[in-house]
């Protein structure tokens, strides 16, 4: 029983966090996702000055704006994006293999270690 809760707890985990970093990374530099600035750092009328895209919200934070990315901020959200996902899928990959191997080794402890020599050979 022990065996079967371990190996669910860690499916679980698998399951989880599928891709995490790269989604992670994706998130955190989406060139479409608008930056809000408080109302008491900027006006409105230096805003339509600048020619900026936004829009006024209200939320938990108080009043302020909506401001979308300028191309150089787009850019350099697509830019961290090309450089990153190849890295972000590696440690995606390595954190999966790491998690199949160890559900192996619950399973069949000297299947797994039989396996790994034969590999290493």
């Amino acid at each position: 029983m022990k065996m079967a809760g371990a190996m669910a707890l860690l499916l679980a985990g698998l399951a989880l966090c599928q891709s995490c970093a790269t989604q992670s990374l994706w998130r955190s530099t989406d060139p479409n996702e608008r930056i809000w600035v408080d109302a008491n750092k900027i006006t409105e009328e230096s805003l339509r000055q600048r020619g900026v895209d936004y829009s006024v919200c209200v939320n938990e934070w108080g009043v302020g704006y909506l401001i979308g990315k300028s191309g150089w901020q787009k850019f350099g959200d697509y830019h961290l994006r090309i450089l990153g996902t190849p890295v972000t899928l590696a440690v995606d990959a390595v954190s999966t293999v790491a998690v199949v191997g160890v559900i192996m080794f619950l399973n069949d402890p000297d299947g797994t270690c039989a396996l790994i020599e034969a590999l290493s050979k």
